[in-house]
Parts: C-alpha cells; sequence; structure tokens
C-alpha cells in the first residue's frame, strides 16, 4: 500500500467491481484510453481486479486502485507495466471524471513513480497518451516526465489510427 496526503494506493478488490464499472462506464474513458472498453461491464471489472492480483504476484504489473484517504473510496486506477528486461514500466492511470482538477491524479502518478524507482528499482518509468488528450500530458508533466516525443500512427482504435505523446523520467 501508498499512502500520500490525500490518497491511498492498494488493490482493488470484489468489493470495488460496482463502483469501477460504474465509474468506467462513462464514454470518456474509452475515448481517452488504449484499453478501456465501452461499455464498460462487470465482467470488465472482474477482469481487471484479477489482473492486479496475477500482477503482485508475478511481479510485473503494479495495478492499484486510487482510493481517499479520508472514506476508502475507489476513485481511479494507476499502474506500473514492467518490462524486467529493461529494467523499465510503462504507466497508466485514469480518474473518476467527478475527481478531475483537484490535483488526485498528480499525487497519484508521483507517489507511483516514487515507489517505481525506490521499491522496485526501476532505471525508467514512461506514459504515453493521446495527442489530443492534453490533460494526461499536463499531469505527467506535473509529476516531472519529460516530453520525449510525438508517435505517429502508434495505435489503433476501432479502426482510427492514433497518434501518442510519449514522457519520460529516469532514475538518476
Amino acid at each position: 500500500m501508498i499512502e500520500t496526503e490525500r490518497l491511498r494506493l492498494n488493490q482493488p478488490n470484489v468489493l470495488d467491481l460496482d463502483r469501477i464499472s460504474e465509474i468506467l462506464n462513462n464514454e470518456v474513458y474509452s475515448k481517452n484510453t488504449i484499453n478501456i472498453p465501452h461499455p464498460y461491464t462487470i465482467n470488465n471489472a472482474e477482469f481487471w481486479v484479477q489482473l492486479a492480483k496475477d500482477g503482485i504476484e508475478m511481479q510485473n504489473h503494479y495495478i492499484f486502485a486510487i482510493r481517499l484517504k479520508e472514506n476508502d473510496k475507489i476513485i481511479g486506477g494507476i499502474d506500473l507495466g514492467i518490462n524486467k528486461r529493461f529494467n523499465n514500466a510503462e504507466l497508466g492511470f485514469w480518474l473518476d471524471e467527478y475527481y478531475w482538477n483537484k490535483g488526485y491524479t498528480t499525487e497519484a502518478v508521483k507517489s507511483m513513480i516514487k515507489f517505481g524507482f525506490e521499491t522496485l528499482k526501476l532505471k525508467r518509468i514512461f506514459a504515453t497518451h493521446f495527442d489530443f488528450n492534453v490533460s494526461s500530458g499536463k499531469v505527467l508533466e506535473k509529476s516531472n516526465m519529460k516530453k520525449e516525443g510525438f508517435l505517429e500512427c502508434y495505435t489503433c482504435k476501432n479502426d482510427e489510427y492514433q497518434n501518442h505523446i510519449l514522457y519520460a523520467i529516469i532514475n538518476r
């Protein structure tokens, strides 16, 4: 578990399933991410919770629920997908739209970078976002990640090629 000033990051669990599917069934998450489907069902939430459990056991994917410290309510998710061969990880995150623009995502991202560098001893953490999702870029910049490049037609989602912006931070 990771604690910040206002947040607690820990494993999502079966008690979170309804809330996860309620949050992520908003089309904005599918539009702004590569892996979140729409509609988002309880089965999708169950898959994500199991992925979190398996990732911790295999030590190759650290998926955490983002919770408000004051009441333990799940408001988002954040993860580091580990590439052990290259000692790096890809960072991903989502946050309940109701909690946007309050600094929660940046707080969670900074704590995951610290976890990645201090606990997992990673050398590099990187993230990409769709080029039209400027809010995610702002979060990464506020988290001291550096913009490294523009990835043209990097992924294809719903038969449309998506450009990504790449950010990274190095453990010096």
